[in-house]
């Protein structure tokens, strides 16, 4: 058994290097999920190494607070990919690896490539909304006087930038 996706004799009916790349990504997301797994499991109270929080400035506390919510959204990120991945290890066992789920077409190779774990091709993935939400402050706070067509920001336009 070569994972737990395929037994030996399926393994011959795919690309083996799309096969390794992926078993071998599933690995390391496996190991990087472990090893933040285990950094998640010291209390805060322990990570910090003081024998009581009361008499630290809460600056310091909020700081260790913060890395340690970035250490569970990279776990989250990391955990979405290896769940990609599994997927992707379930259509190639199905014989569905490299066909986009959106559009039916063929995943450009160059792009199975670089995501070995992608289930859209190009086209659609440039296709789909772009999740990220301006601030709701942007609504009503004008910019300011650097950030208006035509100012000059260290000898170049603004219009050079976008």
């Amino acid at each position: 058994m070569i994972g737990p996706y395929f037994e030996s004799e399926d393994v011959a009916m795919f690309n083996p290097d799309c096969l390794q790349s992926l078993l071998s990504r599933q690995s390391e997301l496996e190991e990087q999920i472990n090893r933040r797994r285990d950094i998640l499991k010291t209390p805060l109270s322990e990570a910090i190494d003081e024998l009581s929080l009361y008499d630290q400035h809460p600056g310091d506390v909020a700081s260790d607070t913060f890395e340690r919510q970035k250490e569970i959204g990279l776990l989250e990120m990391l955990e979405s990919e290896l769940q990609k991945v599994h997927q992707a290890l379930a259509n190639m066992q199905k014989g569905n690896y490299g066909i986009c789920e959106q559009c039916g077409h063929d995943i450009e190779p160059a792009r199975l490539t670089r995501l070995v774990n992608t289930n859209l091709c190009a086209a659609c993935a440039r296709s789909l909304p772009d999740n990220f939400h301006r601030p709701a402050e942007e609504d009503v706070i004008r910019p300011s006087v650097a950030f208006q067509p035509g100012h000059d920001i260290a000898g170049y336009s603004w219009d050079e930038y976008k």
